[in-house]
């Protein structure tokens, strides 16, 4: 899978990303409002409500450095600013849909739900051993416990082929790798610290302009260094759309649904094992919450993989067979996977994925 480098400001990031994929964003752009219009939607009055609303301003107020690398990557690739933004607040394009779903035409087909899949959890560590001989060179120096994390991201068709590594070196935390497609700021991934986020969507959840968006929130993750620092950061800002963040650093995993109501951790303390689909978790949400058959399907095959101890990439991989998505029509856009202590993480786009290919290592340098 193609990586691409930026480094530096928010602005010297978007301008050098801009720049590079100027042409592949526009097409990005003009295939999901092709998207939307298909579904009964008006491109150009979400782009401008997104623009001139509050999610504009509170992604400017709350995390100002990445706005000025989506307002950099608008100018730099002559794309419209209103159309990068639908690009960037992707999570939140589908839930001001759902919000007015009413007056779409009743020959128009709803928009897919989401279908994202995520594992994390405690890999123990192995003593050492001193008694190899009784030479010092054949000691094994003991292995510490560490984290590994993953998740699949599922996306309608326009996005397929457009995947690819966003490496992010900043001036606001560690290097991260990011799942993404041209446009988009980052999905999913980890940093070179060791923490990792995976994301649910969960469109059952309140939802709220006067929030921070998802992207900008997951990136803002991936500038931070420990899971305590994470809490802290969910739990300092008002969040827009429904979602579930998973988080693996060093010490230790947890996962936490917010919405424009709070943020719950609703991970047990000390937990080794996480999984989630896109149905919210939390107690006092299940009564409210429209679960689909396939975001439990794929909640009991996460859980079976963490039980039998299989490798996190074939349990990604067993969520991809028809099997287990026969009522969503979405299509896996590309997995991560990434091992807390590791100098790389790893990728694979969804057809990769489903056929078994080996997944690319990518480095933090």
């Amino acid at each position: 899978m193609r990586t691409v480098t930026i480094a530096g400001t928010g602005t010297q990031r978007g301008l050098d990303r801009g720049r590079d994929q100027a042409s592949e964003i526009a097409a990005v752009a003009t295939a999901l409002k092709t998207h939307l219009a298909a579904h009964g939607h008006s491109p150009g009055a979400l782009a401008h409500r997104l623009a001139t609303g509050a999610l504009a301003r509170m992604a400017a107020d709350l995390t100002p450095d990445l706005w000025a690398e989506v307002t950099a990557i608008a100018g730099a690739s002559r794309v419209s600013l209103d159309d990068v933004l639908l690009l960037t607040f992707l999570d939140e394009v589908w839930a001001l849909n759902r919000a007015t779903r009413a007056d779409r035409p009743t020959d128009q087909p709803p928009a897919p739900p989401p279908g994202c899949s995520v594992l994390a959890r405690v890999l123990p560590g192995r003593p050492g051993r001193t008694d190899l001989g009784g030479l010092d060179d054949d000691a094994v120096p003991p292995t510490p416990p560490t984290t590994e994390i993953g998740q699949t991201m599922d996306l309608p068709d326009w996005s397929i082929g457009r995947e690819h590594v966003l490496r992010v070196g900043s001036d606001h935390g560690p290097t991260a790798l990011a799942l993404a497609y041209p446009g988009s700021i980052g999905l999913c991934g980890a940093n070179e610290a060791g923490l990792g986020v995976a994301v649910n969507a969960l469109t059952q959840s309140p939802f709220s302009e006067e929030g921070l968006g998802v992207a900008f929130v997951t990136r803002q993750l991936l500038t931070l260094t420990t899971l305590a620092e994470a809490e802290a950061f969910l739990t300092s800002v008002p969040h827009a759309a429904g979602q579930a963040y998973t988080i693996a650093a060093g010490d230790g995993i947890a996962c936490f649904e917010a919405d424009a109501s709070g943020v719950r951790r609703v991970s047990a303390p000390g937990a080794t094992a996480i999984a989630h689909t896109n149905h919210p978790l939390a107690p006092e949400a299940s009564d409210q919450a429209r679960v689909r058959e396939s975001s439990l399907t794929r909640l009991g095959m996460l859980d079976e993989g963490l039980d039998r101890s299989a490798p996190i990439s074939d349990t990604l991989a067993s969520v991809c067979v028809d099997g287990a998505r026969w009522s969503d029509p979405l299509i896996t856009f590309g997995a991560f996977r990434a091992v807390g202590d590791e100098p790389v993480a790893r990728f694979v786009d969804g057809a990769g994925l489903r056929a078994g290919r080996d997944w690319t290592k990518v480095g933090f340098h």
